[in-house]
């Protein structure tokens, strides 16, 4: 197993058990929730929709884990391998944003959460990684033999829909005045119009639709 397979099973297997804390606690989410790999499998290559995505929310104690599902056209406005410097440039920079969640998705300031950790799936990203770097440097000859021309068709056959699976870690040290939290997602990716909210906490259980002009949670 690689390097890259690896990444997405250790990430499957962590977002496997987000989900499942938040069906085992909510009965109504348990649609969204399932700690099998046929499951999981099905969540991330099953019907996807631009311009929606879903957020799960977990909230256990100080501690509360984010799941955000997208699709890619939603975050870059493409699904493809990135084919030039600048959809790379658009995919590094979409990688810099999501990674800063605490930007992204704002508490009450005094539950005094901070971000623990961020984890991110996506194929565009690995398409997208430093590696890329090493094979630029040899674009030319590849060229040059035709190799280049013949592989890269052969890709964009195969290219279905790509996503987007985000594993927020939030720690707060007072979550006792865990009251609300605004999403900045809509701002810094204006393409996604609305987000289906699954949330748990310590106080209740529910849904939530967002949007750009409906964007924040009441806890």
């Amino acid at each position: 197993m690689n390097n890259s397979q690896l990444k997405k099973d250790v990430l499957r297997r962590k977002n496997a058990y987000a989900l499942a804390l938040l069906a085992g606690l909510s009965s109504t989410a348990s649609v969204y929730a399932s700690g099998d790999d046929e499951h999981d499998d099905h969540r991330q290559h099953g019907t996807h929709n631009h311009g929606h995505a879903t957020l799960n929310i977990v909230q256990e104690g100080k501690s509360i884990e984010l799941i955000l599902e997208s699709p890619a056209a939603n975050i870059v406005g493409f699904e493809h391998e990135p084919k030039n410097t600048e959809e790379k440039q658009l995919v590094e920079s979409a990688l810099d944003i999501l990674k800063k969640g605490e930007q992204l998705f704002v508490f009450s300031p005094n539950a005094l959460c901070t971000q623990t950790g961020v984890e991110i799936e996506s194929e565009l990203a690995e398409h997208s990684d430093h590696e890329d770097e090493h094979e630029d440097e040899h674009e030319d000859e590849h060229e040059e033999s035709g190799h280049d021309e013949h592989e890269k068709p052969g890709h964009d056959e195969h290219e279905g829909h790509s996503d987007f699976v985000i594993h927020y870690q939030f720690s707060c040290d007072n979550p006792a005045s865990l009251e609300s939290l605004e999403l900045q997602f809509f701002k810094q990716f204006p393409m996604t119009e609305e987000i289906d909210a699954q949330i748990v906490t310590g106080k209740r259980q529910f849904a939530a639709e967002l949007s750009a002009t409906r964007f924040s949670i009441n806890f």
